[in-house]
């Protein structure tokens, strides 16, 4: 598995770690020893970068108590500000401040390399003092690159605004192409932003049964679409996991995947899908034909909803 600098080509993503997460995990939320045996299981086998954030629960202290007894090279770690808040300039910026010593505290660490606004909008809304509050974090010292976890071209757009912005996440995978359409990931090149990609697997969708799925929503927009994968993956020689892989791996532009585990052998399972070989030319646009036009936002409508 490749990396570029300290950041390996699959980032273990942590939001399972400290809350109940996924369509297609029934298991919950691991306890501390389960965990930390993902964790561990992901860095004994080439992952050297980790995602989580303020709003994933306890993931930011799971992972901190787990560095106290890591005896190896500390991982890249990205972590996220909630929202910013205030009346005036200054209490924007102190609410970032706030929010990344609160982390740091969580994490058992001076500085992370980098943090990102969990809420786009918050960039609209503040604009140039959204931009300032996360380049008071680079005076600090307590990231080495500040940016936006953003949802829309739209998103994106306003995030490019400022040059302080230099590391982005975004959601992308076979079903959701949008932001390959419009031209947004290549301008994301353009401007060389570290790009790490979520939602590879949209939740876990791709690993449902389309035959026992009973939502109406999902009967309609997902099932024939996840049938389709199956055949092509088929096709190729892969399972669904490989291709879904494959296909973001090979696409211009991205640093990073974001990939989420339930456990150690799931980790293992993942890492070993990069080591497919690169899709044809003609798979790719196979599969940017087929799957243009997937209802993306119906079906986030159903993987939004609170599990319980």
């Amino acid at each position: 598995m490749k990396s570029i600098g300290r950041i390996s080509a699959m980032t273990l993503g942590t939001v399972q770690l400290g809350m109940n997460y996924g369509i297609a995990n029934n298991a919950g939320k691991p306890g501390e020893a389960k965990s930390f045996s993902i964790l561990r299981s992901a860095l004994e086998n080439g992952v050297t970068s980790l995602d989580t954030a303020r709003a994933y629960g306890d993931s930011e202290n799971v992972i901190g108590r787990f560095l106290k007894q890591w005896e190896g090279e500390v991982p890249y770690i990205t972590t996220k500000v909630p929202n910013l808040e205030g009346e005036t300039p200054a209490e924007i910026v102190k609410s970032a401040v706030e929010s990344v010593e609160q982390s740091l505290e969580n994490l058992g660490l001076s500085k992370v390399d980098a943090v990102m606004l969990h809420t786009a909008p918050d960039v609209v809304k503040y604009g140039k003092v959204a931009a300032e509050a996360m380049e008071k974090l680079l005076k600090l010292g307590y990231a080495d690159q500040v940016g936006v976890s953003i949802y829309t071209n739209e998103d994106i757009m306003e995030m490019l605004k400022y040059d302080v912005f230099t590391v982005t996440q975004v959601p992308m995978s076979i079903f959701d192409q949008r932001l390959i359409a419009c031209g947004a990931v290549d301008r994301l090149k353009d401007r060389d932003m570290t790009v790490f990609v979520r939602s590879v697997f949209l939740q876990g969708l791709f690993f449902l049964d389309p035959d026992k799925m009973e939502d109406p929503i999902l009967v309609e927009h997902a099932a024939p679409k996840i049938r389709m994968l199956r055949q092509i993956a088929e096709a190729e020689g892969m399972n669904v996991a490989q291709l879904a892989i494959a296909f973001m791996r090979d696409c211009t532009g991205v640093t990073s995947l974001v990939l989420g585990a339930d456990t150690p052998d799931q980790v293992k399972n993942n890492i070993a899908c990069f080591d497919v070989p690169q899709l044809s030319a003609s798979t790719m646009a196979a599969l940017r034909k087929e799957f243009a036009n997937v209802d993306i936002p119906a079906i986030m409508q159903v993987l939004s909803r609170p599990k319980n």
